[in-house]
């Protein structure tokens, strides 16, 4: 590692939106110190360029007219594979850490160095699970926030929790520093304890904090890298698998990483705004039926049925496939709602940054390209182990 500017320490830096935060850090000739968990320093590093590989750097700061009018790859910055640059790599310094083990797992005196130079941590990391209860999350999501918080204190740098909308109450619509309202469910509860702590430690003027909150973050605007971990988007590939698609009382909110991760970058950058909380989310949305009405304009023959038809046909499909069953089991009974925050707004970010505020792309045309670009990847079969276009069995060629 060479730089010689500002210095962020980055957790989280191997997942979806992490990734994507340190490659726009990258962007702004930062030196980012990426914490990642790995056996040796080989696994670790491996982990980070399969991270940075689809994510990237360059084009990070090409690409601030964020819009999917042109298609997701040309002129739009950074394609699936084309990684950093050797000279972007040389800002990257990998080191150990686990989130879920006492100061990371390391020795006292390697921890404490952790933040040597720092100007920044960016707390990005944290088990994400709403199947645990809220003491199997502590660890990694509660102690090492506060061990986080606690780096921050000793070095002087400004602290930026990357939280979630799972920490505010339901009826809550504002954008709250300091939460009060308990939630329910353990993932929540851990995230409302982390917020809790920052917003003290920030109140006591032990650090310099500000809380972002996104909500769902969706494929990148730009490539189509699609978040692996999300269930809405797996249902839209599943309609496609399927050749069918639910009827549901829903709208959908994309929210893109590669926008996501350039609203937090902007709003943690600015001192004014710390001790301030932020929903990270777009406020623009579409219908359920604009997502069936994409997917039969990019050529797949998808025909509706009532929620619980559909969830029986995945429920049989999971019997033989493993994504399937991946789907089927996340799928709830009664019903399925992907935008339980249609309230939610980024109504602070917006009103405090004025005119530099990114405007999030319009959804209709994002997720058009981001099918095609699944297409052209082979993310959106139109039947297990059939690219996009091939005949669904029994269904012929055409649509």
């Amino acid at each position: 590692m060479t730089g010689g500017g500002p210095v962020t320490l980055l957790t989280g830096a191997t997942g979806f939106l992490g990734s994507a935060l340190a490659a726009r850090l990258l962007a702004q000739g930062r030196t980012v110190r990426c914490v990642v968990r790995g056996a040796s320093a080989d696994e670790r590093t491996r982990r980070l360029r399969a991270a940075l590989r689809v994510t990237g750097a360059r084009g990070a700061s090409r690409a601030e007219g964020i819009s999917s009018a042109e298609g997701l790859c040309p002129g739009e910055g950074l394609c699936p594979g084309e990684g950093l640059s050797p000279g972007e790599w040389e800002n990257v310094d990998v080191v150990p850490g686990d989130l879920s083990q006492e100061r990371l797992g390391l020795p006292r005196g390697r921890f404490e160095a952790l933040v040597d130079g720092v100007t920044d941590i960016v707390h990005c990391g944290a088990r994400v699970t709403m199947a645990l209860p809220y003491g199997a999350l502590h660890d990694a999501n509660v102690r090492a926030t506060e061990e986080l918080l606690g780096l921050a204190e000793a070095g002087g740098a400004r602290f930026v929790h990357v939280s979630s909308m799972a920490a505010v109450a339901h009826r809550l619509t504002g954008e709250p520093f300091e939460l009060l309202d308990p939630v329910s469910g353990g993932y929540g509860q851990s995230k409302w304890s982390a917020d809790r702590l920052v917003s003290v430690a920030h109140q006591e003027k032990r650090v310099r904090a500000v809380i972002l909150r996104p909500g769902r973050v969706t494929a990148d605007s730009r490539t189509g890298r699609s978040n692996p971990d999300d269930l809405m988007e797996r249902v839209v590939r599943m309609c496609a698998v399927l050749g069918a698609a639910p009827r549901l009382d829903t709208r959908v909110r994309l929210s893109p990483v590669d926008w996501v991760a350039r609203l937090m970058i902007r709003l943690a950058g600015d001192d004014t705004l710390h001790g301030r909380a932020y929903h990270v989310v777009s406020d623009r949305s579409m219908p359920w039926s604009s997502v069936t009405a994409a997917l039969r304009a990019a050529g797949h023959a998808v025909r509706e049925l009532p929620y619980a038809e559909w969830r029986s046909l995945a429920v049989t499909a999971g019997r033989d496939h493993a994504e399937a069953a991946r789907v089927a089991h996340a799928l709830p009974a009664d019903g399925l709602v992907l935008d339980e925050r249609a309230a939610s707004r980024p109504a602070r970010a917006r009103r405090d940054l004025a005119a530099d505020f990114p405007e999030p792309p319009e959804p209709e045309a994002l997720l058009r390209d981001t099918l095609a670009a699944w297409g052209r990847t082979g993310q959106l079969p139109t039947a297990f182990g059939s690219p996009a276009g091939a005949p669904r069995p029994g269904h012929g060629g055409d649509r």
